[in-house]
């Protein structure tokens, strides 16, 4: 099954907002890293996803630094609590040197975007993404990546290691050419954090967020 085709058949399924299990397996197939599921060894993170709850830190569907037992305990102890969702171990990512965020979605005025900038809770704190039309060629993505406060953090600040920023800009993107090819069925994607990892090194999506746009006949009755 193609992606878009996995778009159409949730957006027929009624799903609004993709959990992150599913988003990831999507842009996974599109060339997108993530990280390692179910890893025998090492520290793992344990998730619980559901599409009505994004946020899963605010729910207690977040646990970090756990053995791959605990890892398995704490999910399934998570999916007894929260029925229907999906459990999601990974590989704890931990040797990144930046968290950055990717974003699209439709402007109003301009129509499909992407941005990118300072993720994690530096979202929050510095208001530092670079905005573009979408879809986004390689050229733009890499100024995008060499713009910008969040330039100076992937150059590497007091001594810390420079970023890979052939990664992030293929990231941008490729992630801008399949929202802009498939704008008519997604409203928004969200990548928060990217985990970029020193330059050569790659880097993994640690988060991920799909939003459905409305079917033809649901966006006709908003008109």
């Amino acid at each position: 099954m193609t992606p878009r085709e996995t778009l159409e058949n949730w957006q027929r399924a009624g799903r609004k907002v993709v959990h992150e299990a599913d988003s990831k397996d999507l842009l996974q197939q599109i060339g997108i890293p993530v990280p390692k599921r179910d890893p025998a060894e090492g520290r793992c993170v344990a998730k619980l996803c559901h599409d009505d709850y994004p946020h899963k830190s605010d729910h207690g569907l977040v646990r970090l630094g756990l053995s791959p037992q605990e890892a398995k305990q704490a999910a399934a102890e998570m999916a007894e609590r929260f029925v229907g969702g999906t459990a999601l171990i990974e590989e704890m990512e931990e040797g990144s040197v930046a968290e950055w965020i990717i974003g699209c979605k439709r402007d109003e005025t301009f129509g499909p975007i992407v941005l990118a900038g300072p993720g994690g809770i530096l979202v929050e704190l510095i208001d530092a993404a670079e905005i573009r039309l979408a879809p986004a060629g390689p050229q733009t993505a890499e100024a995008m990546v060499d713009s910008g406060p969040g330039a100076r953090l992937l150059a590497g600040l007091r001594g810390a290691e420079p970023a890979d920023k052939g990664a992030l800009a293929d990231l941008i993107s490729r992630i801008s050419v399949f929202f802009a090819e498939n704008a008519d069925l997604i409203s928004e994607i969200e990548i928060n954090p990217v985990m970029v990892r020193a330059d050569g090194k790659g880097l993994a999506a640690a988060d991920a967020l799909i939003v459905l746009a409305p079917k033809a006949n649901e966006q006709e009755n908003l008109t």
